[in-house]
């Protein structure tokens, strides 16, 4: 009976365990596409300071409402960036939250597991 509890101890384990690698790899994946996005973000902010450069001066009126939707398209996608980039972070907060639930549990599922063994020992011992 023992035994069969040990096995079952030693399947959770396993399974958080695999669950902990799976996060860690979403984890990866989300500090990359963090990081993808801080450069997308980098860019877009050199392309817009090139845009406010070159309409310096006095300009056509077409060329005005040009430049007002390139400032406006990149102010749009620097919001766009930003969000995705909470979201990422609240992401990964929320994962290191549960990382640390997961390796709580596995370290109580080692020390039960190390208290079966010994009973099972002192156990075998005893009839010995």
């Amino acid at each position: 009976m023992l035994e069969q509890l040990l096995a079952l101890k030693r399947r959770r384990e396993s399974r958080q365990r695999q669950q902990l690698a799976a996060g860690n790899q979403r984890y990866e994946r989300l500090q990359n596409s963090l990081h993808a996005l801080m450069e997308e973000r980098k860019q877009l902010h050199i392309s817009w300071r090139e845009v406010g450069l070159q309409s310096k001066g006095k300009l056509a009126r077409e060329r005005l409402h040009e430049v007002q939707r390139e400032l406006e398209s990149h102010f749009q996608r620097d919001r766009a960036l930003d969000d995705e980039m909470v979201q990422i972070h609240q992401e990964c907060e929320q994962w290191q939250r549960e990382k640390a639930v997961l390796q709580q549990a596995i370290q109580r599922s080692r020390v039960e597991q190390e208290k079966l063994i010994y009973v099972l020992e002192e156990g075998q011992d005893a009839y010995s």
